[in-house]
């Protein structure tokens, strides 16, 4: 298990490179000259070509990349070309807030995904499993603004609970207000939970007709038991490919919500880098995306190699 490991690490770090590679490209196709940009369309081409050289804009593309990729290897994120700071002291609050909000709903969808999918799925077409099916079968229609829009109404709106947008304010500490993560959290939390929901009970009802699980009924042992030692260690390995997806998509696919709520995350820093042709953010936030979507998948496998010994002996078989 340890080489498989290995290998998978191996694997997982050339895929961030030839990530990197294709972002980097891309940022060099894009239409305009980012030292331009970050002047003015009215800047003196003196003082534009002197922007030029200071971050290197003048170099050939291969040496350019270079200099970005080892400064990556030791932590150096580069700057910022129109304010000129480091890159990651400018994103490093705005990415704290989307790592609180990704966690948070992370740490809710788990354990509510099993729970309601293995309740659906032992009560199988009765009232349990259609209060849980039906607003999850709703739910994975519904795109993420909506979610979050109808979330506004209710609760900031009708109820007047919750405020409407999560604008943080730098001064004080993310703990303090809390209150402006529970609309973002509870939105990401209905966009994942269902298709999760779905996925477990699916695999719940296939785990529940095995014979081993109407052997151990035979044998008169108790429900709960047959539950906990038989249903749940089977229903959890093939449950977390799934969950490891949507946690994938809450680190990298949370720019809807935190739009829709205003929250100042990484994704708006994304958007806003490319608005302005800073390439080191562009960069540098679409590698910490993907780095998170490779260590994610990895976790994942290595925990489904752990719930799961004949992976093992099949993979050391080959």
């Amino acid at each position: 298990m340890i080489r498989l490991l290995l290998a998978r690490l191996g694997l997982s770090i050339l895929t961030l490179l030839a990530v990197s590679v294709v972002v980097f490209s891309a940022t060099l196709l894009l239409p305009g000259d980012p030292a331009r940009a970050a002047l003015g369309p009215k800047a003196d081409p003196s003082a534009v070509e002197v922007l030029r050289k200071e971050f290197g804009l003048d170099r050939p593309a291969i040496t350019q990349y270079a200099t970005w990729i080892s400064g990556i290897a030791v932590g150096d994120f580069g700057r910022s070309i129109p304010s000129g700071r480091p890159v990651w002291t400018m994103i490093q609050p705005k990415a704290v807030n989307t790592v609180v909000l990704t966690l948070a709903s992370l740490a809710l969808l788990i354990p509510l995904s099993l729970l309601l999918g293995v309740v659906a799925a032992i009560w199988r077409d009765r009232l349990a499993d259609h209060v849980i099916s039906i607003p999850t079968i709703i739910l994975v229609a519904l795109p993420e603004f909506v979610i979050g829009t109808l979330l506004i109404v209710v609760f900031a709106v009708w109820l007047r609970w919750l405020p409407p947008v999560s604008l943080l304010q730098d001064s004080r500490s993310t703990l303090s207000q809390s209150a402006l993560f529970l609309l973002p959290i509870l939105t990401l939390l209905c966009t994942t939970l269902a298709q999760v929901v779905r996925m477990v009970r699916a695999v719940t009802i296939d785990v529940l007709k095995a014979e081993y699980v109407y052997m151990a009924r035979l044998r008169g042992i108790r429900p709960t038991r047959i539950l906990w030692s038989h249903v749940l260690p089977n229903v959890i390995s093939p449950s977390i490919q799934t969950i490891a997806l949507n946690a994938a998509w809450l680190a990298g696919g949370v720019v809807i919500t935190e739009a829709v709520f205003q929250l100042p995350g990484i994704g708006g820093a994304l958007a806003e880098a490319v608005i302005n042709r800073d390439m080191p953010t562009v960069l540098a936030v679409t590698l910490i995306i993907t780095a998170t979507y490779v260590l994610i998948n990895l976790i994942s496998e290595a925990l489904i190699l752990i719930l799961n010994p004949r992976l093992r002996v099949q993979h050391n078989s080959y």
